[in-house]
């Protein structure tokens, strides 16, 4: 428990700029939509894009090295050390998806669509998350690894059927016309 707690401050510190990002492009989306510019809306989506994942590498990079020292700052006990750095090492990698589901969720909120991301969100971090536990623990191995690895599972699924429906759905078109 104190691993996980200890991770869990360090993992709320790396995902206030990636947050911090979808929230200027939910604002720079809505501006330029209603606008009528599309094209400077996308552009905009694809630079919130890149700009949330180099600040993600940038910052997950010497979290990554330095779990350990990190994870001390919080308890110093060998096993929360332990636990702390495995969980941080295990899926800090996978952080970059989240800048995907966070970005597009963000833009689909800015063209006035917020119930998509709403559902796919419950979906992939509620749904699917206890699903693929259940299966996971019953069927393959209950161990902390693979209990972990369910958020970043379920990030992926959230990425991926964000990034569907952000491409498929004409995101562009949901902007509210007063």
């Amino acid at each position: 428990m104190g691993g996980w707690t200890a991770y869990a401050k360090i993992d709320a510190f790396l995902f206030l700029p990636m947050q911090s990002v979808s929230m200027g492009a939910t604002t720079f989306v809505g501006q330029n939509l209603g606008m009528n510019d599309v094209p400077r809306a996308r552009q905009g989506v694809g630079a919130a894009l890149k700009i949330s994942a180099l600040i993600t590498v940038c910052l997950m990079a010497p979290v990554v090295a330095f779990a350990p020292h990190l994870v001390r700052f919080f308890n110093d006990s060998p096993e929360v050390v332990r636990f702390g750095t495995l969980f941080l090492r295990l899926m800090s990698p996978f952080y970059v998806l989240c800048c995907v589901n966070q970005i597009l969720a963000g833009s689909l909120r800015g063209a006035g669509d917020s119930r998509a991301p709403m559902f796919i969100m419950l979906f992939s971090f509620v749904l699917f998350r206890q699903i693929y536990l259940y299966l996971m623990t019953h069927f393959v191995a209950n161990t902390i690894v693979v209990v972990a690895l369910g958020y970043p599972a379920g990030w992926l699924v959230c990425s991926t059927v964000t990034y569907l429906y952000f491409r498929f759905a004409h995101w562009e078109k949901h902007r509210i016309v007063e």
